[in-house]
């Protein structure tokens, strides 16, 4: 009986060292790069978030004065809170003055201008218009980039008519 000869090239059953590190070396940068991009659409997602509340808020604000629920004069650096008696979150300019504040998210900014008044035949007032802008800004540090909205819009007021006399 022959002894029977070693195959000249060992087979290969596993994996090198060499090869799991690189292979793990792979898998960590896909992992870390995957969540910078989840980071970053978070980071968006929030951005755009406030941004449409702010879009939201203003607007809601400009219709509250057009209305004359909110006075028609500047004000400055108004708090706007959450109230404390909902579970929605709801937007509420009255909350502060009435103390049942949850959080105060937002300010607001009023800016009213008078831009020109129209006159009839006889010098009396016909009407006039008027710049309205609110200016809506998250309640956070500059350094966190807090979302800005200002809205602008120009109105014609009538002037308010006496009661006429009756004879």
């Amino acid at each position: 009986m022959q002894p029977q000869s070693l195959p000249d090239q060992p087979t290969q059953v596993g994996m090198t060292l060499l090869e799991v590190i690189l292979s793990l070396a792979i898998l960590g940068g896909t992992v870390a790069l995957i969540g910078e991009m989840a980071r970053a659409a978070f980071q968006n997602a929030r951005t755009a978030r406030d941004m449409i509340q702010a879009e939201l808020l203003a607007d809601s604000i400009l219709a509250k004065v057009r209305l004359g629920i909110i006075e028609m004069e500047t004000a400055i650096e108004v708090p706007v809170g959450l109230t404390t008696n909902t579970l929605d979150i709801i937007p509420d300019t009255h909350a502060v003055a009435e103390g049942n504040v949850a959080e105060i998210l937002w300010h607001y900014w009023l800016e009213v201008v008078d831009i020109d008044t129209v006159y009839d035949g006889e010098g009396n007032e016909i009407c006039y218009l008027v710049e309205i802008a609110v200016t809506v800004r998250r309640n956070l540090p500059d350094v966190r980039h807090p979302a800005v909205c200002r809205l602008v819009r120009w109105i014609t007021l009538e002037p308010e008519l006496e009661e006429a006399e009756e004879f």
